[in-house]
């Protein structure tokens, strides 16, 4: 019959030996652990750019002085006053202007605008000729910014002289007079595209429809009807501020993102 020692000898054996090889396990076990912690963390360790708003792109309109000069085909229509459609006078003619602006947003621009129109003889009007003068303030809409082609839309109101001539009878026979007219353009909507080929410098067309009354007239017995003019032409644009030229603040924020990433190679350079 086996002692007690010899009785205990070999589960106290078993188990010494179950110990050392979990140890043995868990210590092989733990610079593979390591390994596979340093890697995920590597993998979720944030870019230079992540956890911060990626910076909006640089305003090319905000605070910019925005030039254009035009030139087009001015045609009026609606009536002079109460039975005088203005189209038995003139007709259509020669338009140029210009308009200048400034950014209030990326997207907005606050402009004032003017025209001048010379406006030919209408059929079987013998010596009659127009003058129209137009000066508005309005909002011009961009749809688009950092790109050659820009489109936009405009709404504004307006000021108008237009001077009518035509003959008429009198004790010397009949003579030319001039008829001035002082109306208010209620609405003026224009729209357009613009090309820049250079940052700085643009061709485009544009269409505008003004649409309006006449609050002085000859003939203060005459009521007051509604007139319009179409105008439609070719203009250039100059922006003397370069477009895409970057403000301080956007600079800034590139300086950061660049000592950021060259904090993140310098770190990774280190593991």
């Amino acid at each position: 019959m086996r002692s007690r020692s010899t009785r205990w000898t070999a589960p106290a054996l078993g188990v010494a030996a179950a110990a050392w090889v979990l140890s043995a396990n868990q210590a092989l076990a733990q610079p593979a652990d390591r390994q596979t912690a340093a890697a995920a963390e590597e993998e979720e360790e944030p870019g230079p750019e992540a956890g911060a708003k990626r910076p909006a792109g640089p305003d090319e309109r905000t605070g910019h002085i925005l030039l254009q000069a035009r030139a087009g085909y001015s045609q009026p229509f609606g009536s002079m006053a109460a039975g005088q459609p203005v189209s038995e006078r003139v007709s259509g003619g020669l338009a140029f202007g210009g308009n200048v602006g400034i950014g209030l947003s990326r997207v907005t621009v606050l402009e004032a605008s003017g025209s001048y129109a010379l406006l030919s003889a209408a059929d079987g009007c013998d010596g009659c000729s127009g003058r129209s003068l137009d000066l508005g303030l309005g909002f011009v809409y961009h749809l688009a910014q950092g790109i050659a082609f820009d489109p936009w839309i405009s709404y504004g109101v307006g000021y108008r002289r237009s001077v009518l001539t035509w003959a008429e009878d009198s004790a010397a026979g009949q003579t030319a007079s001039d008829h001035v007219f002082h109306g208010l353009d209620v609405a003026r909507i224009a729209l357009g595209g613009d090309f820049y080929p250079v940052s700085s410098f643009g061709i485009g067309v544009f269409a505008e429809f003004d649409a309006g009354t006449y609050l002085s007239r000859p003939g203060e017995g005459s009521d007051a009807t509604a007139y319009g003019f179409f105008q439609f032409g070719l203009r250039l644009a100059l922006d003397p501020v370069p477009r895409g030229a970057r403000t301080p603040a956007v600079s800034a924020g590139a300086s950061r993102r660049i000592a950021v990433q060259g904090a993140g190679s310098r770190g990774a350079a280190h593991r």
